[in-house]
């Protein structure tokens, strides 16, 4: 089957893992003498994005595409790798982001979700020193919130999951707020008296009745 590309605009796109090694090999000067230049941080997210500014039909090739293919694409375009604003705004401002689904799945049992300021930046650092990127926030997200997800819709007396920085980096267990407790009045009483406050409790799942659920099934 023929048909007219004429009016068709092809677009391919990936991650191409180590090409940033090629491109740099080829543009680094010398190693030794005065033309010298001190050894990249390939693993550095800038350096990557200025090496992929480099890039060239032959790098591609070099890479493993064959010339033929590589030949029908006239324009390369490099795009920059996300920092940590961008990240947090993946989790927050998309209309199905991440942290607005769980404010939809923790409403079905009518309770509120609040993750701190510090909390999202944590995510979103979690991700960026791993390497993964937006797709690693889902996994992240997902970890630290497991075991509240089973938790919170036996619990008739909670109202709020609050997550902060030291929820997400396993230091503590998510908090619950219960009664009277409002989000405003839980950071400003932890401020002041510390960790313990009354109201609020830490996600807390009970081995033993976990022992007799597993010996009754």
């Amino acid at each position: 089957m023929q048909i007219d590309t004429t009016n068709i605009l092809f677009i391919c796109g990936g991650a191409f893992a180590g090409l940033e090694r090629i491109v740099n090999h080829r543009t680094n000067a010398a190693s030794i003498g005065f033309g010298a230049e001190m050894k990249k941080k390939i693993e550095d997210p800038k350096v990557q994005g200025r090496c992929f500014d480099n890039v060239i039909p032959k790098d591609l090739v070099e890479f493993g595409m064959i010339p033929e293919f590589v030949g029908r694409f006239p324009v390369i375009v490099s795009t920059k790798g996300l920092d940590l604003d961008n990240l947090v705004d993946i989790l927050t401002v998309p209309r199905n982001s991440i942290i607005k689904q769980y404010m939809r799945l923790f409403a079905i049992d009518d309770v509120k979700f609040h993750v701190t300021d510090c909390g999202l930046e944590e995510i979103a650092k979690t991700a960026f020193l791993r390497g993964t990127g937006a797709r690693g926030l889902r996994s992240i997200t997902d970890q630290v919130l497991m075991e509240t997800q089973y938790v919170v819709p036996s619990l008739s007396d909670v109202h709020t999951v609050y997550v902060d920085a030291a929820a997400v980096r396993g230091e503590r267990k998510p908090i619950l707020l219960k009664d009277g407790m409002t989000v405003e009045k839980y950071e400003s009483l932890t401020q002041e008296e510390g960790s313990q406050v009354s109201g609020a409790v830490p996600v807390f799942i009970d081995d033993e009745e976990d022992l007799d659920r597993e010996e009754a099934a």
